[in-house]
């Protein structure tokens, strides 16, 4: 038994080395719990900022300007860009493009605002084409093959088909855009007879092209809550064109259909698609076709929505009457980059009431309003002063000319107008008397806010709008310059005159 006690008895040096164990795992926890807030507080901001990046963090928001800080957030949050998007049960968006332009125009509405759209769209093209998950059918697959082969227009249609490659590749977009716009005509009918197969029982079908912009929260509003409007009944809505002396709804700005006008127009007439594809030989546009297949029909006919349902966009709009506190609903001609900008408007604005046409001139234009600009159209073209001169006359435009005042008619500073910028310029300076400036009717009442003067021609507006870039002219002829100007002090006044709105000035749509 005695032989066993020497191997239960650790010897001096292994329990040293069990003593300095201890001490080392005590000193170390030790260690960490002393210098663990110190490490929280180094670097929790460089772990949390990571870990922001990595899950959408909140950005500078690049609208965001001297002059509008009142009216949009310092930053941009997206962590949930859907939370403030409304309810769109009932609604059915349907968005048409064409083969050569989609993957240029597609792309952006999907990560803007119909990325909130819970698969309640539908986007046709001219081509069955795939855009990641997102299917583009093709809006001419069932016209007769005969009448694809026999009929001129088809022939981009067949040169898509043939294409083996991107089709940028085989087709030259700006060459062919003439050629698209023949073909596009041919959509209209075909793709709202496979809509309402493919989603049929919507309340209401929203028509829409690559480059329109639809501002939801306004949309679902008006049509659910305000219109009064029945989706029962056969309506038809839009901004009202004409062709020939008939009405149409422009298709760029967007259109509605109700349910009732789109079950009635599929259901009892099966042949639109054979029919209409003749027609389109002898007619401009497809939105056209629409309107003469409802009320040739169905005796359905446009219902003017205009300007809430809008073909223009931020920097084109005619700000002023019949545009400032009226409801925009739609805009067309709207590029990437301007769908972009103003979905990030709607989603950094510090209010959700409804959106006014003069909330967009008040956050995106008015910030970089300015007095002149060199190589720019800001479209005034209302009224128009010529060089009197007969060479000058026949040089000029014949929009101008047909808008030219007549002599009788022009004050001294009128008659002047054509000489130079400076002296255009004066036509809306001189429009108000000094002695009537506080005069709130007259301002009220003004009709000259901006000019724009080139070759000896100066036009003014009734409204003011931003205008886009023109060409720096070549040589060294003043004459040939672009210079656009604005009255600013004539804006203002007009908008201390008009005074806050009060409420939204909803459209009622008229036949």
């Amino acid at each position: 038994m005695s032989s066993h006690w020497p191997n239960m008895i650790a010897p001096p040096s292994s329990r040293r080395v069990r003593i300095f164990g201890a001490v080392t795992v005590i000193t170390l926890i030790a260690t960490y719990l002393h210098l663990r807030p110190q490490w929280q507080f180094e670097y929790r901001e460089y772990y949390e900022g990571v870990t922001n990046y990595f899950s959408r963090p909140v950005y500078d928001n690049t609208l965001y300007n001297q002059g509008n800080e009142q009216l949009v957030h310092k930053k941009y949050n997206t962590s949930d860009t859907c939370a403030r998007f409304p309810d769109t049960d009932g609604i059915l968006l349907v968005m048409k493009t064409g083969a050569t332009e989609a993957y240029d125009r597609i792309p952006t509405q999907l990560l803007t605002t119909m990325s909130c759209l819970p698969q309640n769209f539908l986007l046709f093209s001219d081509l069955e084409q795939q855009i990641g998950p997102y299917h583009l059918y093709d809006a001419l697959a069932e016209i007769d093959e005969a009448d694809k082969a026999r009929i001129d227009d088809f022939e981009l249609y067949r040169s898509q088909q043939e294409c083996d490659v991107s089709q940028k590749q085989c087709i030259d977009g700006s060459a062919e855009r003439q050629h698209a716009w023949n073909l596009d005509k041919y959509k209209f009918l075909p793709m709202i007879q496979q809509t309402w197969r493919m989603r049929p029982g919507h309340d209401w079908y929203i028509f829409a092209e690559a480059d329109t912009y639809v501002v939801w929260a306004n949309m679902m509003h008006w049509l659910k809550k305000q219109s009064g409007l029945n989706p029962r009944d056969k309506i038809y809505l839009g901004s009202r064109s004409w062709v020939a002396n008939r009405p149409f709804a422009h298709g760029g700005s967007g259109y509605i259909l109700s349910r009732g006008a789109l079950k009635h127009l599929v259901e009892k007439h099966d042949n639109l698609t054979a029919e209409y594809t003749e027609k389109g030989t002898q007619e401009c546009c497809g939105d056209l076709l629409v309107a003469l297949a409802l009320d040739q029909h169905e005796g359905i006919k446009i219902r003017q929505t205009w300007p809430m349902i809008n073909g223009e966009k931020p920097t084109t709009l005619p700000y002023g009457r019949n545009h400032w506190c009226e409801p925009i609903l739609t805009m067309h001609h709207m590029n990437a980059e301007e769908i972009s900008t103003v979905w990030q408007f709607e989603q950094t604005r510090k209010t959700d009431r409804i959106l006014l046409i003069k909330d967009l001139y008040d956050s995106l234009i008015a910030p970089k309003m300015q007095e002149t600009r060199e190589n720019w159209d800001n479209g005034s073209d209302d009224v128009c002063y010529i060089n009197p001169a007969p060479d000058a006359q026949e040089h000029a435009d014949g929009h101008a000319r047909d808008r030219q005042r007549k002599e009788d008619e022009m004050s001294e500073v009128e008659k002047e107008a054509w000489k130079s910028p400076e002296n255009c310029a004066k036509v809306c300076e001189s429009e108000i008397p000094a002695e009537d400036s506080d005069d709130k009717e007259r301002q009220r009442d003004r009709k000259c806010f901006q000019y724009r003067w080139h070759d000896e021609v100066c036009c003014t507006s009734k409204s003011f709008k931003m205008g886009e870039p023109k060409p720096k002219s070549s040589g060294d002829d003043s004459k040939a310059k672009w210079i656009s100007g604005w009255y600013m002090k004539g804006i203002h006044d007009w908008i201390d005159a008009m005074g806050e709105c009060t409420e939204p000035a909803w459209k009622i749509p008229e036949l």
